[in-house]
């Protein structure tokens, strides 16, 4: 089940996040995009989120340190861009550091969320185990 839980939440934000930025690049570049073009765009988006996902599960290994899941991590997910990017175009339109300051900024945003998520479930947690205490 947490398999399935982590490759929703990463499909959940890759199709966000290619969303915003297919159509920052669309205004930014006065582009047309076709069906066809959008259709290879949300799925490419759709296989990289669920590899990300599944590639977050690194964070379940409880003998590493979470530095070096964290690197690990990004790696991962760095290559996986990469390859995305490639069989999307990516880099032709604003390139290699486009793609990674890009990367970067949504990478940060998902751990920001994640983070306040995973807070607000330990609050939670600590306050079912305060009740029975009383």
């Amino acid at each position: 089940m947490k398999i399935l839980r982590m490759m929703i939440i990463g499909l959940l934000f890759s199709l966000s996040s290619s969303y915003i930025l297919v159509t920052l690049s669309i205004v930014s570049n006065h582009a047309i995009v076709t069906g066809p073009e959008l259709l290879e765009q949300v799925i490419i988006a759709t296989i990289l989120g669920i590899v990300i996902g599944t590639l977050s599960l690194i964070f379940e290994i409880e003998r590493l340190l979470f530095s070096v899941q964290l690197v690990v991590h990004f790696i991962a997910v760095t290559l996986c861009v990469m390859i995305a990017g490639y069989f999307g175009r990516w880099f032709e339109h604003g390139g290699i550091m486009y793609v990674l300051v890009s990367e970067l900024i949504i990478y940060f945003i998902v751990w920001c969320v994640l983070y306040i998520l995973q807070k607000s479930e330990i609050e939670e947690i600590n306050h079912v185990i305060q009740k029975r205490k009383e």
